[in-house]
């Protein structure tokens, strides 16, 4: 038993010289050596010290105390030391005195039949652990905060210190989340035991160069091993003998550059496959500002044919590159004057320059900070227009000659024909008597010639002015004009009591005069037809109209771009001699008749003036008969926009 009587002073001095407090306290035992309390035997001056404010230590103080008071508050340390006592482990805890405000780490530990307590003051260790504490807190906060997945490592050495694995350091929750691991799964585990794919991506070799040589590295790649499937952005810097990597899962945005790329090799196929040339011009400005050419950004196939390359060789370059010559002609002008006002334009133009010489159609729109230009190449239509327009203006002289020879006929031709008549009649009035019957039938042949001679003069005439039809179209009511031309042959209605039934016809875009004609030929043939007259068979000639498109129309020749028109039908349908269905077309063509002209007058040319007539309204016309049963002409004529 150690006492304050029989304690060596210089050993008593030393322990009081401590800067820690040391107590010993012996254990108090009953008669069956059970350890009922224990008593302070020895304390050195600290402990006196520090416990001087709260209670006295002395020896042969009490730790449960004369008290109930004292007892309940040191009823716990009692049963540590105890435990200490028995089973000799020692026992050590750190706490916070808040009378003395400061924190104490106590260790208990057994000696001879007692315990000894040593009590150290720990504040500024503990105030440096609780700041180191805070700022690993903090700082796992912000890693555990970060998108980007953040782990450390450390080196693993072989015996000649090369590297052959690296130890897991640290890992925050976006690392631990993209590889799918829990931390506690990873720390103080080598990577390539659990993550080998690294070699195989060529990972792990990066890691050793930065680890050896300090060097950071940074890379994009593609990781499908180990589970995992994605694409990482990966930056390592040396830390220490290891590294810390810091990643990115960017698989959304190489997925979505994935996208836009098809869908810009997608749109350049369109617009390649396009038959409409297409480029984006970007602007080119010189040092002092100036705008002085423009730079294909996207040019198509059609674009780049005119001067023997693929896109890819125009892309990029300056317009006056490969077209030199859109510098001086216009062109350039007109972009510049769409990139600065954003007015969009459209115009024709004639590049006939840099080996190239076409038509286009060119369309130039502003378009963010570049013009985008498209174009249609006409070229072949504006040669067939040129074609067309030489076609036209020797039609236009074909056509003068025709009225030169109108007027010819008219005067010059029915002049002499007039004097023949004239001389004919006279040597028939005044020398009859002197002439004998052959010659009097000679004469009244001649005059006979001279008459039909006259007729066909004038059907030629007619014929001519129906050849093209008038500058001046008008609205003609169709019902009014053949009510015109039915007044004109009351005659021959009412000498063969003909029944006309007409119905109520249209109004079209045309030239009345030639409609005229059209209708007034077509019941003249349909009088002049007609059987002879008996009691059961009196002639019937029958108007009918409706509207019909193109396409049903299966027995006329309509051309694909009218099948969709919508045309006025009118049918002239007769009971007369009718005719040959073989002869349809032929009675259609100039001078063509199908009876002799003892049998019917004529000259052939009125069913020529009809089709010329129909021609002339963008319309078409058919005949179809029967011998002995009739005839009925098909007229089709296009319904006016206004109708």
């Amino acid at each position: 038993m150690l006492t304050e009587q029989s304690t060596d002073v210089g050993f008593v001095e030393l322990l009081d010289a401590l800067p820690d407090s040391v107590v010993w306290m012996r254990a108090l035992r009953n008669e069956a050596n059970e350890v009922v309390n224990f008593q302070i035997d020895y304390a050195n001056q600290k402990a006196q010290d520090l416990t001087q404010s709260m209670y006295q230590v002395c020896v042969g103080t009490l730790v449960l105390g004369d008290n109930d008071h004292i007892k309940a508050f040191t009823e716990k340390s009692f049963q540590v030391m105890c435990r200490v006592l028995e089973t000799g482990q020692p026992h050590e805890f750190d706490f916070f005195n808040p009378q003395l405000n400061g924190w104490f780490l106590m260790s208990r530990s057994k000696l001879g039949d007692g315990v000894l307590c040593v009590t150290r003051e720990i504040s500024s260790l503990k105030i440096a652990e609780q700041a180191h504490r805070r700022q690993t807190n903090l700082l796992n906060s912000v890693l555990d905060s970060s998108l980007n997945g953040i782990m450390s490592f450390a080196s693993v050495r072989d015996d000649a210190e090369e590297i052959i694995d690296f130890t897991f350091l640290s890992a925050n929750k976006a690392a631990c989340r993209m590889v799918a691991k829990p931390v506690e799964e990873i720390i103080g585990q080598r990577l390539l035991l659990i993550f080998p794919g690294n070699v195989e991506s060529g990972l792990f070799a990066r890691y050793i160069e930065t680890a050896e040589t300090g060097e950071p590295t940074r890379t994009e790649t593609y990781y499908s091993h180990d589970g995992l499937d994605f694409w990482l952005d990966i930056s390592a810097e040396k830390l220490g003998d290891g590294f810390v990597v810091t990643f990115t899962d960017i698989t959304v945005q190489k997925l979505a550059a994935k996208v836009v790329e098809q869908a810009a090799t997608e749109l350049q196929t369109i617009i390649d496959t396009s038959q409409t040339g297409i480029f984006l011009f970007s602007p080119v400005y010189n040092d002092d500002g100036e705008l002085i050419d423009f730079r294909f950004r996207v040019a198509n196939r059609q674009l780049a044919a005119y001067v023997g390359q693929q896109p890819k060789a125009v892309i990029g370059a300056l317009g006056s590159t490969w077209f030199p010559e859109f510098k001086t002609n216009g062109l350039f002008d007109r972009y510049r004057q769409t990139y600065e006002t954003g007015e969009q334009v459209r115009f024709d133009f004639h590049y006939n320059g840099d080996g190239v010489d076409v038509w286009l159609d060119i369309m130039a729109t502003k378009m963010g900070n570049d013009v985008l230009v498209t174009f249609a190449d006409y070229t072949p239509l504006k040669r067939l227009q040129q074609q067309l327009e030489n076609t036209v203006t020797d039609l236009q002289r074909s056509n003068k000659n025709l009225e030169q020879f109108a007027y010819v006929a008219s005067h010059d031709l029915q002049e002499p024909l007039r004097k023949i008549q004239a001389f004919g009649d006279i040597i028939q009035s005044q020398y009859a008597s002197v002439i004998d019957d052959s010659g009097a039938d000679m004469i009244r042949r001649m005059q006979s010639a001279a008459a039909r001679m006259q007729v066909l003069i004038k059907d030629v005439l007619a014929y001519s002015r129906v050849a093209t039809i008038q500058e001046t179209l008008s609205s003609v009511n169709l019902g009014q004009i053949v009510n015109d031309v039915l007044t004109d042959l009351e005659t021959p209605i009412f000498d063969k009591q003909a029944l006309i039934t007409v119905d109520k016809l249209p109004t079209v875009q045309g030239d009345a005069a030639q409609l005229r004609q059209l209708f007034q030929n077509l019941l003249s043939n349909a009088l002049k037809f007609s059987k002879i007259s008996t009691t059961s068979s009196v002639p019937t000639i029958t108007i009918t109209n409706r509207r019909v498109h193109g396409r049903i129309m299966s027995k006329m020749a309509i051309p694909a771009i009218d099948a969709d028109r919508l045309f006025h039908l009118i049918t002239v349908t007769d009971n007369g001699i009718g005719f040959d269905p073989n002869q349809a077309e032929r009675i259609f063509q100039v001078f063509q008749r199908l009876h002799n002209r003892s049998e019917y007058q004529g000259t052939g040319i009125g069913l020529a003036i009809v089709q010329k007539v129909v021609e002339n309204h963008q319309g078409y016309v058919h005949a179809e008969g029967r011998p002995g049963q009739g005839a009925t002409f098909s007229i089709l004529l296009p319904v006016s926009s206004q109708a």
